[in-house]
């Protein structure tokens, strides 16, 4: 019996080393795009005067957010459609010990996050 391997011929394997590295190409771009987008989102995200500090689900395409604009704290709600003011908030009422007013200090990079997360396991 012939050995399957010595039947494939040299034509097959060049296929295969070729889709191999474009594989490999393929994960390095994904890589290096998912990077550049983070990091594109998070100078976006920076602000100095309005910040999201909680955001919870409460039906499709609707949340409740509670969001600090300078000073003050604010609950609002949004849809598809629209953004309502729902109330201010009493600082006194909101548990601020996650929060810090360094915005550097919000944002871990994924493997500091991964490392947080893997810790919690």
């Amino acid at each position: 019996m012939k050995n399957p391997l010595l039947l494939v011929g040299q034509n097959d394997w060049l296929q295969l080393v070729v889709l191999l590295v474009l594989f490999i190409l393929v994960l390095f771009g994904a890589y290096f795009a998912t990077r550049l987008f983070g990091n594109f989102q998070i100078k976006k995200g920076n602000s100095r005067n309005i910040q999201q500090l909680e955001s919870i689900s409460v039906g499709p395409q609707k949340v409740l957010q509670l969001i600090k604009v300078g000073e003050e704290y604010l609950l609002i709600g949004i849809t598809k459609d629209r953004i309502t003011f729902m109330k201010e908030i009493d600082p006194e009422h909101i548990d601020l010990s996650h929060y810090t007013t360094d915005k550097k200090n919000q944002v871990l990079p994924f493997n500091k996050q991964l490392e947080r997360f893997l810790k919690k396991k």
